[in-house]
């Protein structure tokens, strides 16, 4: 009967070879021309993207750092023309007591108007006189103000112990709520007296609206996560965008007031990568530090990348379903031939192909059936000449050796070992020639198993003689088996082995061997033990497993386990044959399994 392959093995089987060959011109014609293309046009827009991100950053940032030092030097250019006006320091230095109210009034309108001429021309929002006298216009101008009012100021006892001038922020002035108008950045110089320049007389200050600077810093956009910061040393004084700068790592301040003026610098922190670029604010000596997130600058290449990277699928896609539906029908039966060849290499080899059309494909199908139809008929003969080769080994090896030749030589050694009176090579003669006679055993195929184990006793025993009594032999056998049949020389290349490989192995050259014969219900067991160096499971499995190659080593008689395991198989069947237990550096069992079958 003929077997039908699997449509979707003949499909796997020809896309699996042929296939992937059709499918290595496609990627190397089609594929791989367009992913090279699409990646070199993805480094020329991620460079290009890149160009422009930081161009643009550059730009916006440079803005911000002219405007900014322009919006901070005017209250610095207002500190220097103030401070030279001798009004400011005769109003802080004179005596109330030597100064007529009237002229303390002008005094005040005068140094308020140039206060508000200041404050129009320079675009400065408010500017201040902190005085330490109790003069009546120190109580009630808001540009004339007591010392005392602000002496516990963070920003006073700041500008006290400082020798230059001072830049504050709205976080400076946070102690000082009954100031008006705190909200805003100012500079501080302090008027000493001028007979003792370590006394400050009084204190000028210039103000500028934090909402101005925030909104200078603020209206900087250059990329969705990016953010511009007004440091002074660790501490954050303005933030383009709070809520942003909340989701970037807290050590990004620490590492950015470090790096060079100028130029853009990578910048890692917990993992992720940012751009940075800080410069020095003029008159203030703050910072201000440009952030730009790695994916910020190539989010835009990212998504063309992703773009590009879907159409070279797309388009891969659709090449590879043309060329399939193109090649299907001609590689249709190519693939019924491979999937059919794919089940007789598993063991199927009753498939047959139905060949149709009259080409060269037609003619390998028809071929095919023809080459499987003679395989079946060897196999069939392989299979009866195994049986008869296993038998022609037997009698040939026999045939190698000349009973009357042997024996006539053996007589002569035991009488010349008599007549020396040397009765060692006398016992070993008739060991050896008892040996032979039952390895011979007339020609005959199947022995006792009585007989068999006296063959394998003769063997330890010439064994020993050999090799001074390094085996200690035990034989336990049933007598209810002694009469039942066994195919000849089975125990001795198993005993063979337990003595070379596993006994004579030791480093003590010694050991002890036990055969042990049992007759049961289902047959008869037995087991050869030795005590020597064992074998491992992989040995194990390569010697006594069905189908294994054979690995172990061959005896001197010419047969090896698999030799054994295969003669019980042809005389037996299943499930008869050879079975072992081993353990490295403990010892070997090894089990013969037979039919009881009497002679």
């Amino acid at each position: 009967m003929k077997n039908k392959v699997p449509q979707w093995l003949q499909r796997f089987t020809v896309y699996g070879k042929l296939g992937s060959k059709l499918m290595c011109i496609y990627f190397l014609l089609i594929v791989l021309p367009l992913g090279m293309f699409s990646f070199y046009a993805y480094l020329r827009v991620r460079e290009m993207v890149q160009k422009q991100t930081f161009s643009a950053a550059q730009t916006a940032f440079d803005d911000t750092c002219v405007s900014l030092e322009r919006l901070l030097g005017r209250l610095d250019g207002v500190i220097d023309i103030l401070s030279t006006d001798p009004l400011i320091y005769m109003m802080a230095s004179n005596d109330p007591r030597d100064y007529s109210y009237i002229h303390r009034l002008e005094d005040s309108a005068q140094l308020a108007t140039t206060f508000e001429h200041l404050c129009m021309l320079a675009d400065v929002d408010l500017i201040r006189l902190y005085v330490n006298n109790d003069y009546s216009y120190s109580n009630t101008m808001t540009n004339i103000i007591q010392i005392s009012e602000v002496v516990h100021s963070e920003w006073y006892q700041t500008a006290v112990k400082g020798s230059g001038r001072l830049w504050c922020a709205p976080a400076d002035f946070a102690d000082a709520p009954e100031e008006p108008r705190q909200s805003c950045f100012s500079s501080v110089q302090v008027i000493y007296n001028p007979n003792n320049v370590k006394e400050p007389l009084a204190f000028l200050r210039a103000d500028i609206d934090a909402g101005r600077v925030e909104q200078l810093v603020g209206g900087t956009s250059i990329t969705e996560n990016g953010v511009l910061l007004l440091l002074r040393g660790d501490q954050i004084l303005l933030s383009s965008d709070a809520q942003s700068f909340m989701t970037h790592p807290g050590s990004l301040v620490e590492q950015v007031q470090n790096l060079p003026k100028g130029t853009w610098e990578t910048v890692q922190a917990e993992g992720r990568e940012y751009y940075a670029r800080c410069e020095k604010i003029g008159p203030s000596g703050w910072l201000i530090v440009s952030i730009l997130p790695h994916r910020d600058v190539f989010r835009l290449s990212r998504e063309m990348s992703l773009e590009m990277f879907l159409i070279v699928v797309f388009i891969s896609l659709a090449a590879y379903l043309l060329a399939y539906l193109i090649s299907q029908s001609t590689l249709k039966r190519i693939a019924q031939l491979t999937g059919t060849m794919h089940a007789v290499e598993t063991g199927n080899v009753t498939v047959r192909l139905t060949p149709s059309g009259s080409d060269e494909i037609a003619q390998l199908m028809a071929g095919f059936n023809q080459m499987m139809d003679r395989v079946d008929a060897l196999m069939k003969e392989r299979e009866e000449s195994g049986r008869q080769i296993k038998s022609l080994e037997l009698k040939a090896l026999q045939a190698q050796i000349n009973p009357h030749f042997l024996y006539n030589s053996l007589d002569l050694i035991n009488c010349t070992a008599i007549s020396r009176n040397v009765p060692e090579i006398s016992r070993m003669v008739n060991s050896l020639g008892q040996f032979y006679r039952l390895s011979l055993s007339s020609g005959r195929e199947v022995i006792s198993l009585s007989e068999e184990i006296k063959h394998a006793k003769l063997y330890v025993e010439i064994q020993n003689l050999r090799f001074e009594n390094k085996v200690s032999a035990e034989w336990d056998t049933d007598p209810s088996g002694d009469c039942c049949q066994i195919i000849k020389i089975v125990l001795q290349p198993l005993i063979e082995n337990a003595i070379l490989h596993g006994i004579f192995e030791k480093p003590s050259k010694s050991g002890r061997l036990k055969v042990t014969s049992r007759r049961s219900a289902d047959g008869i067991r037995i087991t050869v033990e030795d005590d020597g160096m064992g074998m491992d499971e992989a040995t194990v499995r390569a010697c006594f497993s069905k189908g294994a190659a054979p690995v172990h080593p061959v005896t001197s008689s010419g047969y090896g386990i698999r030799n054994i395991q295969e003669r019980l198989r042809l005389a037996y069947g299943a499930p008869y044959g050879l079975s072992c237990v081993s353990r490295p550096g403990r010892g070997t069992v090894v089990t013969v399994h037979i039919p009881a079958v009497t002679l």
